[in-house]
């Protein structure tokens, strides 16, 4: 898909990297559009196709931590599908309990455990999102950054490769990219 398709799909949702947090005629919550992020990141992501879940079964959505989206993201991703597996929501208070998720959001009330966090998911195939600062400097791989009343986001490609995903260039041209290590 062409940039310019990518960003008129996503201006269309209301969603590019400079979504408005306000909208006429009702505007969209923070974590509205941060769980319509989610949803669209997978769809410009590439697992290792031995990494994905068989099919049939479900392709996992994980909240670690306190949940910041309520039932916002469950609503968002219900009787939707990626890669021809239907999405399904797991929230976890525990990294030991993320298991075969494919895409892990990590709370800010996780912060003081991320370094840990982010180690033991180094080269797994999941890819890591969060909003706390320097999130991707860190390690992690996608970055929600808030900038006055717009939502935007930091990838760092580094990451992503070391555990095996490839993130389309359509996405990688929507973000800031951050880390080092990028190639190209």
């Amino acid at each position: 898909m062409r940039p310019q398709r990518l960003l008129a799909m996503l201006v269309a949702a209301g969603l590019t990297t400079e979504a408005p947090l306000r909208a006429q005629p009702r505007a969209a919550g923070e974590y509205e559009i941060k769980a319509a992020f989610l949803y669209n990141f997978a769809r410009y992501v590439e697992w290792p196709p031995d990494r994905l879940p068989a099919a049939g079964d479900a392709f996992v959505v994980t909240v670690l931590g306190e949940d910041p989206f309520g039932d916002t993201l469950d609503a968002i991703v219900r009787d939707r599908t990626i890669h021809d597996r239907r999405l399904t929501v797991r929230r976890v208070a525990r990294v030991e309990d993320v298991g075969d998720s494919q895409i892990l959001f990590i709370s800010r009330s996780e912060a003081e455990d991320l370094p840990r966090i982010l180690q033991r998911l180094e080269t797994a195939p999941i890819l890591t999102v969060g909003e706390t600062a320097q999130f991707a400097e860190r390690g992690g791989m996608i970055r929600f950054r808030r900038e006055g009343e717009r939502i935007g986001f930091d990838i760092n490609v580094a990451s992503t490769e070391r555990a095996g995903l490839r993130i389309s260039s359509q996405l990688l041209k929507l973000a800031r990219i951050v880390g080092t290590g990028r190639k190209g």
